[in-house]
């Protein structure tokens, strides 16, 4: 999908000097908006900033800007849960 939208110029300057830079770092900053909402995965984050499909590099793509990982309670019980069904095998 392709998303066009308008900003000021001195915007798109600080976003970089080629439409190409200009286009990677507006993908960037939306990648990481979103994943710190936790509207996104790590790794649909990393593929929308340009890391590719590899968790690792996402996820040092998220340390490199600071983000914290999404992981709430349900994650936490759902981890449990599967770390005992394994044991039990």
């Amino acid at each position: 999908m392709s998303l066009t939208i308008t900003i000021p110029d001195e915007v798109a300057a600080a976003l970089g000097a080629t439409h190409n830079e200009r286009q990677q770092r507006a993908r960037e900053a939306i990648a990481l908006n979103l994943y710190r909402e936790g509207r996104i995965t790590l790794r649909v984050m990393g593929r929308l900033a340009g890391t590719g499909e590899d968790y690792w590099a996402a996820n040092a793509f998220r340390v490199q800007h600071g983000l914290p990982v999404n992981y709430c309670d349900a994650d936490a019980s759902a981890d449990e849960d599967a770390v005992a069904r394994l044991l039990q095998s």
